[in-house]
């Protein structure tokens, strides 16, 4: 009986898929399926898949469905998995050889919600290879083969690993209610957090089990476009809904996405578009603000122990966390930003 299932979300990657699929028929593990879901793709994607799906029917299947972005890719394919676990591998990614194995093998023995491991970063056109860790080891630092429990304080720095998908193993049963929204990006990180949010027990190992290309041109990290930054905030929005519903969320996840509103802030100033979809964009970014300023008290202590930044700047975003005060202050940031955003053309 298969126990893991490797859904790959494939969308105009012909270039890459087939260095994909062969890692994953290398896996030193048998108890896995490949399901490979081609998302409208519009290059030849489709006949790479079929060829594939022919010659290894016990290994993958497929499923071929019109455009609707990452988070109806993750939709359909946890739906239609019938195994206890899965993992997500983008098709311009491989993993090790020995993934599955070491990620399985941890899951069942900790008996833990979440398995996550480390990765390696590779480049396109270039044999360098950099380790991350996939986690923020500016903040915190995790123990290999460790179990983390819920309610702990060691089981705060797990909010500071990658929400990426990279060597990421999920119990299904968690992730079947997340709903994800539609022609969108960064849906892994809702992803993440939703199971993060209702883990109670997580392990950790430091081997690096994925490779991440991570500067392809298209990765969502390197994307400024008007649609995709009004994604990304959607998708912080839907992370936001979902966690309100949970019980006992700890104080330093409010913090996090507080962190992650900063972050696209700053990743705003790259945009490419016009002025008026700049403003709009920004307006945007306050509706998510605006979620977060009644956990103000919440993720100040946090903010305070954490930030590393100068006291201007921690003035202006103490402000931005009371509901007197925050107004005022993102009107200030945003006067501030559009003088210095140089627009280009309408952007789609």
């Amino acid at each position: 009986m298969k126990e893991v299932t490797i859904i790959v979300p494939i969308y105009n990657v012909e270039k890459y898929l087939r260095d994909c699929f062969e890692s994953l028929l290398k896996q030193t593990s048998d108890s896995f399926e490949v399901l490979a879901v081609n998302d409208g793709s519009k290059d030849g994607c489709k006949a790479i898949i079929d060829e594939y799906t022919e010659k290894y029917p016990k290994k993958i299947r497929a499923i071929h469905k019109e455009n609707g972005g990452y988070g109806s890719v993750l939709q359909l394919a946890i739906q239609e998995c019938d195994t206890p676990y899965f993992l997500v591998c983008d098709p311009d990614d491989t993993l090790e050889p020995n993934a599955v194995e070491v990620l399985l093998n941890l899951a069942k023995v900790s008996k833990a919600d979440l398995t996550v491991g480390a990765k390696t970063f590779v480049y396109e056109n270039s044999t360098a290879r950099d380790y991350d860790p996939a986690v923020n080891t500016e903040f915190a630092e995790l123990k290999t083969n460790r179990v983390y429990r819920k309610g702990t304080e060691e089981f705060d720095n797990l909010f500071f690993i990658d929400p990426s998908p990279h060597a990421k193993l999920y119990k299904r049963n968690l992730s079947t209610s997340i709903r994800f929204p539609q022609k969108v990006g960064y849906t892994d990180n809702l992803l993440f957090y939703m199971n993060l949010l209702q883990a109670d027990s997580v392990i950790y190992t430091d081997e690096a089990l994925a490779n991440y290309l991570i500067n392809r041109t298209g990765n969502s990290m390197q994307d400024v476009r008007y649609a995709a930054m009004n994604g990304e905030i959607d998708v912080f929005k839907t992370i936001i809904d979902q966690a309100e519903e949970k019980k006992d969320v700890p104080d330093i996840f409010w913090y996090r996405m507080f962190e992650s509103f900063k972050f696209m802030l700053y990743k705003t100033r790259r945009m490419n578009c016009t002025s008026e979809q700049y403003k709009e964009t920004l307006d945007h970014l306050e509706t998510f603000l605006l979620k977060l300023v009644p956990y103000g008290e919440q993720i100040l202590p946090y903010y305070r122990h954490y930030a590393k930044t100068k006291a201007v700047e921690r003035l202006s975003d103490e402000l931005l966390m009371r509901e007197r005060t925050e107004r005022a202050a993102f009107a200030r940031i945003k006067r501030k930003i559009s003088k210095a955003f140089v627009p280009a053309q309408a952007q789609n």
